[in-house]
């Protein structure tokens, strides 16, 4: 009997590794309907505005239309594309952002992002927060990472769920 239940234990320890390791890459995917959002990610700043970066994928067989987002953190947020103006950089508003069927998008320093503003804290590297991505097929829950202030990527870049 000892036996069996020292097996038993042996047996449970990698799989208390493997779920401890599951939920954390859980938190790097987020999907509903077919629409998948991956690695969420921000840089820290004391600012009142953050950028949010993310992968979209569109692995239905609709176009899936994302129309901004929100966090409690934050006043408002909206989607914005990068742009030069007068040789600086500058966002402007993006009503919707249309992902065709079987698409992918990536939200991604000097391209497209969702822009938080009036945020109701300093955002710190290494933190985590949730965002609401709001879609045509329904809202769904990110959790956003911190990156160094400097970041040009997500710490997972490469990395694939």
């Amino acid at each position: 009997m000892r036996h069996i239940l020292a097996t038993l234990v042996f047996l449970m320890i990698p799989l208390g590794a493997w779920a401890e390791d599951h939920d954390a890459h859980s938190d790097h995917v987020s999907e509903l309907n077919g629409f998948r959002v991956v690695h969420a990610w921000t840089r820290a700043t004391s600012d009142k505005t953050a950028l949010i970066f993310m992968e979209l994928e569109n692995e239905s067989s609709e176009t899936i239309v994302v129309t901004g987002g929100e966090s409690e953190i934050a006043s408002s947020g909206k989607l914005v594309g990068f742009a030069l103006k007068n040789g600086m950089d500058s966002w402007q508003d993006i009503p919707t952002m249309p992902i065709q069927a079987h698409q992918d998008l990536h939200f991604e320093p000097h391209g497209a992002a969702l822009l938080l503003s009036g945020l109701s804290k300093p955002l710190k590297e290494g933190e985590k927060f949730e965002i609401h991505l709001d879609t045509s097929v329904g809202e769904l829950e990110l959790h956003v990472e911190i990156e160094n202030a400097n970041a040009t990527h997500h710490s997972h870049a490469g990395h694939h769920h």
